[in-house]
């Protein structure tokens, strides 16, 4: 009887063992064969848009080295949520990516605390592509020339200007509240679902500064039809060095840029993530995506995902304090 007891113990911790390999052999056969059919990338905001531009740059060299079909698909609403929430219901497989700000990462939580789904919790950061400052942007018949003007006339006229970002939970909108606690102001945030829609109105007249990254308002700024105050860093910006800093005017002024990268499932096989790092690590060390980046605005700074990660959290507790002093709350 103990021998008969002793082969089905035995039997059962094969089955056990046998059950738990299984995962792992699938996981790396997965890995090898990853990708062997099309994947898409989902672009949280609207066409023209810098994470849309940078997304179909990005998508056009992976393309290019997997040979399979790597496909942009606009998802813009709800701060992020919904290309969010669709790439967290797909299979973690990484065949659906995501690729956004750290906004929707380290801002949404804050706001959106009753969220079910968001990019912090059910999302797995894989690799950082650039980074960018944010720019200050009037329309050209703004009488303001300088943050000095546009704070003194701030102060003296209470909740009159509006500024304009492209959504509730956007880094736009964070810089704009520091903008206002750190002057001792208050401007009234207008949200939008995009930065093309915004630009629109800013040219119209129905709000009075935007938030924005710099290549959002570039065209404007070429054609005369609006000129840009300064960017959101503590320091110049090398791509910008004729753009005063918000730093020189607000002193102890924190660093107000967005990096963006790809997110996959949280769950995706790390043979799967490890390959996607690595081809976008490859692209980035390549000149001409340098170059590319630049144009755009961005500076070239690769992370992978463990990187990026502890960069998005270090971000994360940053916009806690500014949402708890702004008391921003879901609107």
């Amino acid at each position: 009887m103990k021998k008969r007891m002793t082969i089905v113990a035995l039997s059962t911790v094969i089955a056990g063992t046998t059950g738990a390999i299984l995962p792992l052999s699938c996981q790396a056969q997965d890995a090898t064969a990853y990708p062997d059919h099309a994947i898409h990338i989902l672009v949280p905001y609207t066409a023209g848009g810098a994470a849309d531009v940078l997304a179909r740059a990005l998508s056009a060299e992976l393309t290019k080295r997997w040979k399979q079909p790597v496909v942009v698909d606009n998802r813009p609403g709800a701060d992020g949520a919904i290309a969010v929430d669709y790439t967290a219901k797909n299979p973690a497989d990484g065949y659906t990516m995501v690729y956004g700000p750290n906004a929707i990462y380290s801002i949404y939580p804050h706001v959106h605390k009753k969220a079910k789904i968001n990019a912090r919790k059910d999302l797995t950061p894989v690799a950082m592509v650039g980074l960018s400052p944010l720019v200050i942007t009037v329309p050209a018949s703004s009488p303001f020339h300088t943050i000095p003007e546009l704070i003194a006339y701030a102060k003296s006229h209470p909740e009159k200007l509006t500024f304009g970002s492209p959504g509730t939970s956007s880094l736009h909108r964070m810089a704009g509240e520091q903008l206002d606690l750190d002057a001792g102001v208050k401007m009234t945030h207008v949200p939008y679902k995009g930065t093309s829609q915004a630009v629109a109105d800013l040219v119209g007249g129905q709000i009075d500064l935007l938030y924005a990254v710099p290549t959002g308002v570039e065209a404007l700024v070429k054609a005369g039809k609006a000129r840009n105050l300064a960017v959101t860093t503590a320091q110049r910006f090398p791509l910008m060095k004729d753009t005063p800093s918000v730093g020189e005017t607000l002193k102890g002024w924190p660093e107000y840029a967005t990096f963006q990268g790809l997110f996959v499932a949280k769950g995706t096989p790390a043979g799967v993530t490890a390959k996607i790092e690595a081809t976008v690590k490859d692209i980035m060390a390549e000149k001409s995506f340098q170059e590319k980046l630049a144009e755009l605005g961005f500076s070239s700074e690769f992370l992978g995902g463990e990187a990026f990660k502890a960069k998005l959290e270090q971000d994360y507790v940053a916009v806690g304090n500014i949402v708890t002093r702004a008391n921003i709350t879901e609107e």
